[in-house]
């Protein structure tokens, strides 16, 4: 799903009550007869990601941007009209999360809000999936990720990517599914205030999520909607015009410019997109902690840095600092090559792909980043480098700096892991297989890597969509009161 919003992987579960209750795939109204949907059989359904960047100020300047993608879904189907949502779409956490119309803060006041009573379609349930009688209490969940958390309650309700006020060829052409979904009745102020999306569709795999019925992704492949059970990502900083976008049962292949190279997932029982990392270097010359096998990698499209093993980020940005000179966008300074190399593709990220884009001016606060960490949450932070001088023995005045956050994990995840987000994914279109278990990568025909044209855009800061742990609250530990979902 960083310093301010960064990622919202999951990276524990703990919950009470589990389990639960199949029902039928499918909405009560799909495309009828008279609107086939206009894609070949085995295409894609396209969703456009939308890039929001919001600005951060340190000192009264603004020194970086957090970033996310988002796209539109509708929920609900019946004699009402769906209720349309902008949800990040998340690899990194297991769940579609959406604000209540019950949840009065001011996270959730800012932005759209699902009201179960509008939608003929919804029936409140519990975490084991059985339905909750009216007048009665619901159970409750609190997922933490890695910047905020949420506390919710539980629908099951038909779920269609694409915007139904777009109506035409595009609705005709919906994917819609049954689901069980998790509705807010408290989200933290940060990050969810500042951004313009209302929620988040989950697609880390199955075991993120409370049960299969959770995972929307799933119940996408138990019908015959899907051309292939697989996730295509493009991902783009909007050069020219350039859109992102979610490829939904296949992938893209006019996003591509090479074949892809496919690397099997590592211990899909833990839910994560994860990679082992055979080795990492920077400038050529690999680093040490990682020549014993133990590093891997997540694919995260709600992470906007790179996340590097602590303690190991600070020797890394190190490495990667420079003089920025006279420089006005640090994409443009000559720096070292990195090179993440994984099972069948040696991935690697230039300055442009991984600099912050400002330059940061020496005595500027750029906040503290307390990383991903579980269950200590020890801060560490990735710092300017004391050491950086000029070749004249005097201190650096202005920094080029790496998108770069440290990540804390104990094993099974842990210790030596790294979050793959926005810089690989800007450079590389990846397809996730749901069922084959394996990522694909290829560089993309994005405007960045066609042309190698430089953006104008300010310094990205990190965004941490990285879903940490998850607790269900049972009814029955719950004060007495009239349930907020209870069917009318």
């Amino acid at each position: 799903m960083a310093s301010s919003f960064a990622c919202f992987t999951c990276i524990g579960l703990l919950f009470f009550p589990s389990g639960a209750l199949p029902w039928p795939f499918g909405g009560s109204e799909l495309p009828k007869e008279s609107e086939k949907p206009l894609r070949a059989a085995g295409e894609p359904y396209l969703v456009e990601l939308r890039r929001e960047s919001v600005p951060v100020r340190r000192q009264g300047e603004i020194v970086s941007h957090k970033t996310s993608y988002s796209g539109v879904l509708s929920v609900g189907v019946g004699e009402q009209p769906p209720q349309e949502f902008r949800v990040v779409f998340d690899t990194g956490s297991g769940h579609v999360v959406l604000p209540s119309q019950e949840c009065h803060s001011e996270s959730c006041l800012v932005h759209r809000r699902y009201d179960m009573n509008a939608s003929s379609s919804a029936t409140a349930i519990n975490a084991d999936g059985s339905t909750v009688p009216a007048g009665e209490l619901c159970d409750q969940v609190k997922i933490g990720f890695g910047t905020g958390s949420v506390t919710g309650e539980f629908v099951r309700d038909t779920v269609c990517l694409g915007s139904a006020s777009a109506g035409g060829a595009q609705w005709r052409d919906r994917m819609c599914v049954e689901t069980n979904i998790v509705t807010a009745v408290e989200m933290s102020t940060t990050p969810f205030k500042n951004f313009g999306f209302d929620g988040i569709m989950g697609l880390g795999l199955q075991v993120l999520a409370l049960s299969p019925e959770f995972s929307i992704f799933n119940m996408l492949t138990k019908g015959d909607q899907l051309g292939a059970p697989h996730f295509g990502v493009f991902l783009t900083d909007g050069e020219n015009g350039e859109t992102s976008e979610i490829a939904i049962g296949g992938h893209n292949p006019t996003r591509l410019q090479e074949t892809l190279s496919w690397s099997p997932v590592a211990k899909p029982e833990l839910g994560y997109w994860l990679v082992d990392i055979t080795a990492f270097r920077i400038d050529g010359v690999e680093m040490d902690f990682c020549k014993d096998g133990s590093c891997r990698g997540v694919m995260d499209t709600g992470t906007s840095h790179l996340g590097v093993p602590a303690p190991h980020d600070k020797a890394v940005a190190e490495l990667l600092t420079r003089d920025a000179g006279d420089l006005s966008d640090c994409r443009e300074v000559h720096a070292p090559v990195v090179e993440i190399e994984i099972k069948g593709l040696n991935i690697t990220l230039d300055p442009e792909n991984y600099m912050r884009t400002i330059p940061l001016k020496h005595g500027v606060s750029v906040g503290s980043s307390k990383g991903v960490t579980l269950p200590s949450h020890v801060s560490t932070t990735t710092t300017l480098p004391p050491s950086l001088v000029r070749a004249d023995g005097k201190q650096v005045e202005r920094y080029c700096r790496p998108r770069l956050m440290p990540v804390n994990l104990p094993a099974p995840v842990g210790p030596h892991l790294f979050i793959l987000g926005e810089p690989v994914l800007q450079r590389y279109y990846t397809v996730f297989d749901w069922k084959g278990l394996k990522i694909g990568m290829g560089q993309s025909t994005s405007v960045q890597n066609m042309k190698r044209k430089k953006s104008t855009s300010s310094q990205v800061d990190e965004v941490i969509m990285f879903q940490v742990r998850i607790t269900v609250r049972p009814c029955a530990s719950r004060p007495s009161k009239p349930s907020r979902l209870a069917l009318p």
